[in-house]
Order: C-alpha cells, then sequence, then structure tokens
C-alpha cells in the first residue's frame, strides 16, 4: 500500500515529498469508528481534521528501524563494557521487517535481562585538576543559522525521495554524492573546524557555553552531524544490498534473493555480509 500511495504522488504530485492521499472513514458506522479509533479521532481534532465528516490527509511514514549497533544476545556490543538494548541494536532477533508489538517486547526481554548482568568494575583514572574557559562562538554560529536549517530540511527531502518507500540504484548513488558534498561543507565550515579541534584535543579544560541560542545552535550542528552521518550509511547500505527484503525495496531488483538472507555488517568504511541466517 505504502509503495502504491508513492508512485501515485510521483506521477500527480509538484512535489511528492510535501504531498498526500486521502483516506475516507465517513462509510464506516460512527459508532464503530468511536469504538475501534479513539486515538486517531483525537489526532485528527488536534490538526482541525474532523474524520466523521471529511476524509483524512495520510501519507507513508518511516516510523520503524532495522538494523543498529551489533549486540550479541547478552545486550553485549564490540566496545567494551558498552551495551545496547532496543531499537538501536541489530541481535538477530528482528527479520527483515520490525513490527510495533515486537520492538517493545524486545525492550521488556533484554531490559530486564540487564539487571542480572555481571559487568566488571573498570578502574577509574585518578581525578585531575581542569580549568574551566569560556567558548564564544556567537561569530561563527550567526552566519550558518539559515544554512544549518536548510540542509536539515534537504536531507530529509532527499532521504525520503531517494532511501524512502522505493529504492533504485542511480538514485542512490545520486544521494550518496550529495550528502558526501554537504558532509564535505559542514566540515569546512569555522564552527565545525574549531569544535572538532576541542573534541580532539588533550588539554584538561571544561568548556563553558553561555546563551541559549549558542546551546541551540551547537545542538543543531551535532544533529546535522548525524543525521549526515545516518544518511550515508542508510544510502549506501541500500545500495549494497541489492534485492527486495522486509523494508527494504529496490524498483531494480524487487525481487527476494536468498543469497541475501545475510545482515549487512559495517565497520568503518566497510560494508560486508554477515554469515548466512538460518531460517
Amino acid at each position: 500500500m505504502s509503495r502504491a500511495i508513492f508512485n501515485h504522488l510521483q506521477k500527480t504530485a509538484s512535489d511528492p515529498a510535501a504531498a498526500h492521499v486521502w483516506l475516507d472513514l465517513r462509510p464506516i458506522p460512527p459508532e464503530t469508528i468511536r469504538h475501534r479509533f479513539p486515538n486517531i479521532i483525537q489526532v485528527c481534532r488536534r490538526w482541525g481534521v474532523d474524520l466523521f465528516q471529511e476524509p483524512i490527509p495520510v501519507a507513508p511514514a518511516a516510523h520503524y528501524w532495522m538494523g543498529g549497533i551489533t549486540a550479541d544476545t547478552l545486550s553485549r556490543t564490540t566496545i567494551s563494557s558498552l551495551y545496547a538494548v532496543g531499537e538501536t541494536t541489530s541481535t538477530g532477533v528482528h527479520g527483515a521487517n520490525r513490527l510495533a508489538s515486537n520492538s517493545l517486547l524486545e525492550c521488556l526481554v533484554f531490559g530486564a535481562q540487564l539487571a542480572v548482568l555481571e559487568v566488571s568494575q573498570a578502574s577509574e583514572p585518578p581525578p585531575s585538576r581542569s580549568m574551566a574557559r569560556t567558548l564564544e562562538l556567537t561569530a561563527l554560529i550567526s552566519p550558518i543559522q539559515a544554512q544549518m536549517q536548510d540542509w536539515r530540511q534537504e536531507v530529509a527531502r532527499l532521504m525520503w525521495q531517494s532511501a524512502g518507500i522505493c529504492r533504485e540504484q542511480e538514485v542512490l548513488e545520486q544521494a550518496i554524492t550529495q550528502v558526501e558534498m554537504w558532509q564535505h561543507d559542514l566540515a569546512a565550515l569555522p564552527l565545525s573546524q574549531t569544535l572538532m579541534q576541542i573534541m580532539q584535543s588533550t588539554d584538561r579544560y571544561s568548556w563553558q557555553i553561555t546563551g541559549s541560542e549558542t546551546v541551540q545552535a551547537l545542538r543543531d550542528w551535532g544533529e546535522l552531524r548525524n543525521l549526515l552521518d545516518i544518511a550515508a550509511l542508510i544510502l549506501k547500505s541500500a545500495a549494497f544490498r541489492t534485492e527486495s527484503r522486509g523494508g527494504h525495496y529496490r524498483s531494480d531488483f524487487p525481487v527476494t534473493d536468498p543469497n541475501w538472507q545475510v545482515h549487512t555488517v559495517i565497520e568503518a568504511q566497510t560494508w560486508q555480509r554477515s554469515a548466512p541466517l538460518l531460517d
């Protein structure tokens, strides 16, 4: 159904990323709707839609994530003393799709299991003196705030069009090139250069950042940097898997290929297949 809506909007809408179709519940008896969909009624009212009198604007959306940090059945990652639980992980308990009820069960099972894990006590380094410094970034932030907002919107639009419901090699490659250009441009900003120097510095200083606007701008910068990293991972992984499976649909490889019954494993800049998975 999502692919049908996506393909329809690609053909008919001037801006498919912002377009929608209509869901008409009016043929259903009102008492049935009230009994079965009370939450949907409230959400529609919040947005000014009376579903008893008019159709609802709808569009496909990505609401789950298949993949994540490699972890074993004890929630251990490849980094010592780092554990991961829930939808942030790839433990193997999910297949090519991740259903909401399954992910909730996963959090309950693995979350409860963490309470009985034996975690080794790492020796803490002796405390050291640090000096406080005030970080003044206003002059670096002001000229690029609008640019960062534009990039964020463009990243979302690009990912929806190229790696959303339907995927295809040529489009994926074009999107990868664009994301890498954005990553290069972001890294070249004076703000990025300053922040990276601070993060890589071995000086023992605690940095004080003043001003709510500065704090918000730094949060925006960090989120944009992370979004670009995740976008690159998704795009390159989608291009790597030349088949369709679960939520991953390739219009140029529409059939499920048994040779791809594996996980995609990414480490640094290396993409590889895991060992074959059992049925």
